[in-house]
């Protein structure tokens, strides 16, 4: 807890006070019917403008997570085309990271293409066509066959000024694989459910609402909270989740013009790629950089709290210019160094090296009142495999731990570990110190290869 789409679907049934009352297709407001005639009036819509929510809350009793998706997508059927945009944000225990997010899905020289932004940069990858279908026919077919699991409610609900008919019951993972590709899925974090083979086997709570004159869907709740604790539990994680929703309402049909991509993205683009090639003429003669040898400065204990970067040594808690006499400098598009961090709070900051490589810190505020980023201490750095792949930087924890040690030599040198989670990718080790919880070393393990992967120490107190 303490770290670590394309195809927009929905369905819609009516509901009735009583067997007279017919739908606006002109037949009986039955489940079946009524997801029949949604599918056949989805054929005709030439695009739709859905906004698309998702909610998180998890605890393990001492930290907490809260993960927000709000997105606002616009598509089209005829050309085949997608734009999204929108606000991610991720809380853990009161630090809080948001980033805005926008792409395209677009067909381009007989090529299907998606231009996807992140924390202000733009990058472009070529996709299958299926990836680009976003106003898929099919994909209320799994509803079908689910209409029998669906009870219709007596009262009519209101999206957007208009009179819905809503259903509730619940779905099974199967039917929600149909109405989501595994591209969205992966960006809801539900991709674990595909991967761990229980899609088939979950129910999942899911209210559907339908527009009662168009007879096309309105909005679709999921509620994933009990599927996400039962694997949680599985998995031998003790975590209390209160909140698991994706919510997808369709605003509008038939509304959107013709979606293209702005010059501004696609020179973007170009320079990002230009970027990446340069990086790849030199990342041969990156690496040829010599690994620096451990200091006899390093301690042997994790409770040393003494890490080392290049050749420097330092203490934790330590001040920013410490990290920067290690050759590495704040990267200040992710957190600037102006930011407030509030008393007794910290904040997530990466240092990177002029090869890309990067650490990740704790900036922590004890002082009692607010500061910019830059006057706080560093209490915690973590690296990981990919924060060192550019190669010419090293760190090292005490005992002359690193990225690719073996799991005897961390026992060995930090001693037997009682606070052990081994999942199928990952084997997560903490030691705590005896007096605080927010003082300690956790170090994860590739489950395959049992080597160190990444690797965290923290002093706040």
């Amino acid at each position: 807890m303490k770290k670590n789409s394309k195809r927009v679907a929905a369905a819609g049934i009516v509901a009735v006070m009583t067997a007279a009352i017919v739908s606006g297709c002109g037949t009986k407001a039955t489940p079946e019917n009524l997801f029949n005639d949604m599918s056949k009036n989805m054929e005709d819509v030439e695009s739709v403008l859905c906004n698309m929510n998702m909610e998180a809350s998890l605890t393990d009793g001492t930290d907490s997570m809260e993960i927000s998706m709000k997105l606002e997508v616009e598509a089209t059927q005829k050309p085949e085309a997608a734009h999204l945009k929108g606000n991610v944000s991720i809380g853990v225990s009161g630090t809080d990271m948001n980033t805005e997010v926008e792409g395209y899905s677009i067909k381009e020289d007989d090529k299907y293409l998606s231009y996807s932004m992140v924390e202000n940069e733009w990058s472009k990858t070529e996709m299958d066509e299926s990836e680009v279908d976003v106003l898929n026919d099919n994909m209320f077919g799994g509803l079908k066959d689910a209409a029998d699991d669906f009870e219709l409610s007596k009262d009519l609900t209101e999206i957007e000024g208009e009179e819905c008919f809503e259903l509730t019951g619940d779905i099974k993972g199967d039917t929600l694989t149909s109405l989501m590709d595994e591209e969205m899925m992966s960006s809801f974090g539900l991709d674990v459910l595909a991967d761990e083979g229980v899609m088939a086997d979950v129910t999942i709570p899911c209210t559907v609402e339908v527009y009662k004159d168009s007879i096309l869907p309105a909005r679709l709740n999921i509620d994933m909270k009990e599927v996400m604790e039962s694997i949680l539990e599985e998995s031998g994680e003790d975590v209390e989740v209160s909140d698991y929703f994706i919510e997808m309402t369709y605003a509008e049909y038939d509304s959107v013009d013709e979606i293209t991509v702005p010059n501004e993205v696609k020179e973007a683009v170009s320079d990002s790629d230009a970027d990446i090639d340069d990086e790849e003429d030199s990342k041969d003669t990156k690496k040829e950089a010599s690994a620096a040898k451990q200091s006899e400065e390093l301690g042997e204990s994790w409770d040393s709290y003494t890490v080392q970067i290049n050749d420097t040594v330092i203490t934790l808690p330590c001040e920013f210019a410490d990290i920067e006499a290690a050759g590495l400098t704040l990267n200040s598009s992710y957190t600037p160094e102006n930011y407030v961090v509030n008393a007794d709070e910290y904040e997530l900051a990466y240092f990177m090296d002029a090869n890309g490589n990067e650490i990740m810190v704790d900036a922590i505020n004890t002082s009692g009142e607010a500061k910019e980023l830059k006057d706080c201490l560093i209490g915690g750095i973590s690296v990981d495999d990919y924060g060192v792949e550019n190669g010419g930087m090293t760190v090292i924890f005490p005992g002359g731990i690193q990225i690719g040690s073996t799991k005897e030599d961390v026992t060995a040198a930090y001693g037997a570990c009682e606070d052990v989670y081994e999942g199928d990718y990952m084997h997560m080790y903490n030691w705590y110190a005896a007096d605080s919880y927010f003082n300690g070393c956790e170090i994860d393990f590739d489950a395959e290869t049992g080597l160190v992967m990444s690797m965290y120490l923290d002093r706040h107190e």
